[in-house]
């Protein structure tokens, strides 16, 4: 107690030492990457904007290039210890010019993720409106389910970050189950009217008209990875 009382004391602006296990890293990685959300929020989008019936060779395609890049992003991870996301990366790699250039157009992505944040609230809401009606529940205004979505993040928030890492466990194997449980029974039924079938895995699939704004959703679809550095310092060894 008394040397976790001396390390906060220390560095009182840095994230807590040994606060996480591997396995909350992981589920704090993996739910920001949200399953769930990418399958019934932008897969529809990717599929009606992009290419169509190439959608699924996308996601491949993103996730092996996705897979390299983790790569040497995990070896440099060896020698960087900052929690500043990926300016300490570029900085030691390019120079503090190309860093300090970065760090100014990452206050473009910051303000697309609060824009997502934004839209997430309104997706929750109108789905959890729609989901209980179905059920013969009342009509609800869907602000109101997104306000209560904040309380409850606002209430997680204030909690150490072990807390929210079972919180986040718990909602990631419901989503893992759900999807699952939606895999087996498109499984069972044949895939739909067009059965299963290996085309949308083809390069006349993947690369059709409209690639690049599948490209857009698809990536974002994985924008869970950007989390693993700054939570890996609170990582216990």
């Amino acid at each position: 107690m008394t040397a976790n009382l001396a390390a906060n004391l220390e560095a009182p602006n840095q994230l807590r030492r040994n606060a996480v296990g591997v396995a909350h890293v992981v589920f704090f990685v993996v739910a920001a990457a949200a399953p769930l959300t990418a399958v019934a929020g932008v897969t529809p989008a990717a599929f009606a904007y992009g290419n169509g019936p190439g959608v699924p060779g996308t996601f491949l395609l993103v996730g092996v290039l996705y897979l390299l890049f983790s790569v040497g992003f995990t070896a440099m991870s060896k020698f960087i210890s900052s929690a500043g996301g990926f300016y300490p990366y570029i900085t030691a790699g390019l120079g503090r010019p190309a860093g300090a250039l970065i760090a100014q157009i990452a206050q473009i992505a910051l303000a697309t993720y609060n824009a997502i944040d934004i839209a997430v609230y309104g997706l929750f809401g109108f789905f959890a409106n729609d989901i209980i009606k179905s059920q013969g529940g009342p009509d609800i205004a869907w602000r109101i389910y997104a306000f209560g979505l904040g309380i409850a993040v606002y209430f997680c928030g204030t909690r150490n970050i072990a807390f929210s890492g079972k919180v986040l466990g718990f909602c990631m194997i419901a989503e893992i189950a759900i999807l699952l449980l939606l895999a087996l029974a498109i499984l069972a039924n044949g895939g739909g009217p067009e059965s299963i079938h290996a085309a949308p895995f083809g390069s006349q699939a993947i690369f059709a008209k409209d690639f690049g704004v599948a490209l857009v959703f698809v990536v974002s679809s994985f924008i869970g990875i950007l989390y693993r550095h700054p939570l890996s310092a609170s990582r216990r060894p």
